[in-house]
């Protein structure tokens, strides 16, 4: 009966198409021409022992599609070296940057973490939790890149791409299964209601019979509920491989939390949405299978029978000819969700983490599945077959090796139309447009980006950008005595719900003098800044950069809270950081909210010189009291990872009678020669006099042994 199931599951979800293959790159990320019928494959292959082979060449391969034999145009090894649990955990320990920064090309693992609350049970929500913790906290390197979807669709709960391990153990948090009591105990509830009806009509009736016949089918009452939240769960598998579409070259890891779909598919007589969530899961394996997207599933139950559920409908039961779903019955059910996750990994290349306690394994096993793989691609030719599924078959020729890739993929519609334009403003360039779509950032271009939020009008928050571009990156045409370049910077603001709550477009038509083009391409850059009025709510900005000359192409994502400073009694703004390297670059239009404030615009780096002056700026928000008062505010500056402070300074704010809210500016200066080379965390903390209201705000920073003039930041 089990290998019945699995067998006939596996088929159903073969027919939609392909399998995600797990594959292994190696340190660089190959680069893949825009071809549209470039097909990208990853394979892992292991020996006898189950371990992973390293030695492969492409002339060791052999790939089929469709039963033709395809010549290999990209080939590439990924080994990434294993997380050490503990250097993961001092990662989260630490203050998180408010910079960030491209880099040359994304080498990362990449993981969306689908937590299926629709099919947990809420009493065990915390077994998701703590094996959701357990991947991000013990699985996640520097340069790895995760998100958090939940199946019910709480988008405030969620949480797109991001490094952060705070915001990613927040989403987390919020997690809280709400699965539905299983079919069998919903056809008992229903078998002795009607039971209890019948002996109530006999006993009224004073014969004492019982209407009850050999065998009376019990229907499931919940059956259009439990089939809806079947597909919702599979819609959402679907759109997370079609969001992440756009990302070749590097392994795309979905990591399923759920107890399984339980809903009985074959029996579509009596089940209405039998069909309907067939179609549902043809559609999600295709979508995984040609985004190249790996499904990994994990039951966070471990090894289990379900006892106490069993036990219950086991007691209650009266009647074994009633056909509501005995102890059998449940058994086939945990065996239909179990299967469910099995086929789901196995048709995308993926592992099922099911009917075992050891979850701790299975998650190391898909962190080495993620970190070691072979990427081959091929050009596929589009007049064979369009729209139908294509097999691919991987092959070793040494023998005793085992392959594991995708089985198979769809062909992308190419007439369907593409309309995302990522929320950016009219006139944004092609090419920039694209990028700031695609879910994983581009580092073409060296760019950096710091953002922090201010108090704006009435609830509005202003939100302050520095994004500082590398002047030696550039390619400048020399035009007489001039050099030129164009670039162009769009900023989108997204937030928890994907609705785009603000956005800015700006040029910049570079025409350098020979001094000031040495002084780009000799260490400077180039610094703009922007202004963004938003709401208060969680965002994700992102920040794109295109130069014209080369057509170089950067976006950053950078998270951001942006507070209600209407609520609190004290807050305080973010920290604006500048420093007396900030003329190394250009910026041609200053901020005037804080040009007022500090005397250098603000800097996105948070590498200093020794020979530098670091100057910090932060707003202070205070309405506790509506009488004269003192605000105690404090600058130190602590060793990353230390408790005594290597620098104090403190102020007194004097506070004038008002009912309304005061803003009030705050400024510290450090001189990098008094700390020595190393890591450090400024903090700036505002206090009222008596210690109950209190506000902080932390940014880490580094000073480096070289003097301004060596320093290229």
């Amino acid at each position: 009966m089990r290998q019945a199931i699995a067998t006939l599951l596996a088929t159903v979800l073969m027919v939609a198409g392909g399998h995600a293959q797990v594959s292994k790159p190696s340190q660089s990320t190959p680069t893949f021409k825009a071809d549209v019928n470039l097909v990208e494959v990853h394979a892992v292959v292991t020996d006898e022992r189950g371990e992973f082979v390293r030695d492969l060449t492409r002339d060791d391969f052999e790939i089929y599609e469709s039963g033709q034999r395809q010549q290999p145009t990209v080939f590439q090894l990924v080994d990434l070296p294993a997380v050490e649990p503990g250097r993961a955990a001092a990662i989260h320990a630490s203050v998180e940057p408010d910079v960030r920064a491209t880099s040359p090309r994304f080498d990362g693992r990449l993981y969306v973490l689908v937590l299926d609350d629709l099919h947990t049970s809420a009493l065990r929500s915390q077994l998701v939790k703590r094996a959701a913790r357990q991947l991000i906290e013990r699985h996640l390197a520097d340069g790895d890149l995760a998100a958090i979807v939940h199946t019910s669709g709480r988008s405030d709960a969620g949480q797109e791409l991001t490094p952060s391990r705070r915001l990613l153990l927040s989403a987390v948090e919020k997690f809280q299964g709400q699965k539905l009591p299983s079919i069998t105990a919903e056809r008992l509830a229903v078998h002795l209601n009607e039971r209890d009806l019948e002996r109530a009509v006999a006993d009224s009736s004073g014969d004492g019979s019982s209407s009850s016949q050999a065998s009376t089918r019990v229907d499931d009452p919940r059956d259009p509920e439990r089939a809806m939240n079947a597909q919702r769960t599979l819609g959402s598998i679907r759109n997370v491989a079609k969001w992440m579409s756009n990302v070749p070259g590097r392994r795309k890891a979905l990591v399923l939390f759920s107890e399984g779909i339980e809903y009985d598919i074959y029996d579509v007589f009596n089940n209405r949405g039998a069909s309907s969530i067939m179609a549902d899961a043809r559609d999600a394996i295709a979508a995984a299978q040609r985004s190249n997207v790996t499904i990994f599933a994990v039951d966070p139950r471990g090894l289990t029978q379900l006892g106490d559920e069993a036990i219950t409908i086991q007691s209650l039961s009266d009647d074994p000819r009633v056909d509501y779903g005995t102890s059998r019955g449940f058994a086939n059910e945990l065996l239909m969700a179990q299967e469910s996750l099995i086929s789901l990994a196995q048709e995308t290349g993926g592992q099922a983490i099911v009917r075992t306690n050891d979850i701790a394994g299975g998650l190391s096993r898909i962190e080495r599945d993620t970190s070691r793989y072979y990427i081959l691609g091929y050009v596929s030719n589009p007049s064979r077959s369009p729209g139908k599924f294509r097999s691919i078959d991987v092959k070793v020729r040494k023998p005793g090796l085992k392959v594991r890739s995708r089985r198979g993929y769809v062909p992308a519609d190419l007439k369907a139309a593409d309309n995302r334009d990522g929320g950016v403003k009219p006139g944004t360039s092609p090419a920039l447009a694209a990028a700031l779509t695609n879910p994983v950032p581009v580092g073409e271009i060296p760019v950096r980006v710091w953002a922090a939020p201010f108090k704006g009008a009435g609830k509005q928050a202003s939100v302050a950008l520095a994004i500082e571009i590398d002047g030696p990156s550039l390619k400048y045409q020399q035009r007489d005595d001039r050099y030129f370049e164009d670039l162009e910077v769009s900023i989108v603001a997204a937030d928890h719900d994907g609705k785009i709550r603000g956005s800015d477009r700006q040029t910049l038509n570079l025409k350098l003098k020979p001094e000031t083009h040495r002084i780009l391409t000799s260490g400077g850059g180039v610094r703009m800044l922007s202004r963004l009025e938003l709401p208060p709510a969680r965002y994700q900005l992102r920040i794109g950069v295109h130069a014209a000359n080369g057509g170089s192409v950067s976006t950053v994502p950078i998270d951001l809270e942006v507070p209600d400073y209407s609520k609190p009694l004290l807050a305080l703004s973010g920290i604006v950081v500048s420093s007396s390297g900030a003329p190394m670059l250009i910026t041609p239009r200053p901020d005037e909210k804080l040009k007022a404030a500090l005397p250098m615009p603000p800097v996105a780096t948070r590498t200093f010189a020794k020979d530098e002056v670091i100057a910090a700026f932060a707003e202070v928000y205070d309405r506790t009291t509506p009488v004269p008062h003192d605000i105690n505010v404090k600058t130190t500056v602590l060793p990353k990872g230390g408790l005594l402070p290597v620098f104090t300074a403190a102020e007194v704010l004097k506070q004038d009678a008002s009912g309304a809210m005061r803003t009030t500016p705050y400024k510290a200066q450090v001189a990098a020669a008094q700390l020595a080379p190393g890591d450090y965390v400024l903090r700036i903390e505002a206090a009222t006099a008596d210690g109950r209201e209190t506000a902080s705000r932390e940014v880490p920073f580094t000073i480096r042994p070289e003097t301004l003039q060596r320093s290229t930041h």
